[in-house]
């Protein structure tokens, strides 16, 4: 649980010092994979596996798509913030809830610029 908290309280300073940046417009793409049901800010739970993420920049609006199999399966709104150098390697940082549950709340990905920073879920999920 120490870790986590260090690893978030990381997260937000870093996104506070860094501030957001809109500066691409076309979307961006990349390979995930998730080792653990993960549940997503729209209350979502995605199957362990493997996923294309989508990031539609949108200056007003950026949001993050997950495809499975070609299928859209996930549509969450997300804040980006600026990173001084590109990142060395894709990371996922997920909260666990007291009763197991994984949150996604940040994404770096290798060769981005941007930190992906996802809300907390606003449905319930199983599990939580």
């Amino acid at each position: 649980m120490k870790t986590y908290k260090r690893l978030l309280i990381a997260a937000v300073a870093l996104s506070l010092t860094a501030g957001l940046t809109l500066a691409k417009q076309k979307p961006s793409s990349t390979s995930v994979t998730l080792t653990a049901v993960t549940t997503m800010p729209d209350g979502a739970q995605l199957k362990p596996g493997d996923y294309k993420m989508t990031l539609l920049n949108d200056p007003s609006a950026p949001k993050v798509e997950f495809y499975r199999e070609g299928k859209l399966v996930c549509r969450c709104p997300v804040k980006l913030a600026d990173n001084p150098t590109k990142a060395a390697a894709t990371q996922l940082l997920f909260g666990v809830t007291a009763k197991g549950a994984h949150i996604l709340q940040t994404v770096t990905v290798r060769g981005w610029t941007q930190l992906l920073i996802f809300s907390a879920p606003t449905a319930p999920a199983a599990g939580l």
